[in-house]
């Protein structure tokens, strides 16, 4: 893929190294990798997931599929096409990608019991922001960037969630 995608030969050199760098002993892992948080694993986040895009948009054909560094979720009808939709992916990411998924991540939930994706549960009629990153957002907020955080408090928060953000601005203002 790398092949593809990178045609300078040095280059190309440089990413094999970084990846061939990290060596994991974890059975049943693939012996490479690129670990969490390097500086490149977004990249190669994009790179490689790129495919998995396509994959999917173009021939599982889903109600919907997002997207997000290497987190992401499909949506089906119904749990029979979810679990037709799951097999055909893993596979995909297993055999093509040549990639692992982690098996306590890989599961097909109900939408009513909310779906939890990059922090915030995600339920039909709105959405919920977890206790440890609302508290985070709110460590992290002050006059200067509360418009940006302006939209975890926006209508679907409760009036508790409103009025701490609000006393976190004021606390700010003091």
């Amino acid at each position: 893929m790398l092949k593809r995608r990178v045609p300078d030969l040095k280059a190309r050199w440089l990413l094999n190294e970084i990846i061939r760098s990290y060596v994991t002993s974890k059975p049943g892992e693939r012996p490479f990798g690129i670990p969490i948080g390097n500086l490149t694993s977004q990249i190669f986040a994009n790179i490689y997931l790129n495919e998995l895009d396509r994959f999917v948009s173009h021939e599982i054909r889903p109600l919907g599929y997002l997207r997000y560094g290497d987190d992401f979720i499909v949506i089906a009808k119904n749990r029979e096409e979810a679990t037709a939709y799951q097999r055909r992916v893993t596979r995909f990411i297993d055999h093509d990608l040549r990639l692992n998924l982690h098996a306590s991540n890989n599961i097909i939930v109900p939408a009513r019991h909310g779906i939890k994706f990059l922090g915030v549960e995600i339920f039909p009629t709105g959405r919920r922001l977890n206790p440890r990153n609302w508290d985070r957002a709110l460590e992290r907020t002050d006059l200067l960037n509360h418009a940006s955080y302006y939209g975890l408090v926006g209508g679907h928060m409760t009036a508790k969630y409103q009025k701490r953000y609000a006393w976190r601005l004021l606390e700010e203002v003091s």
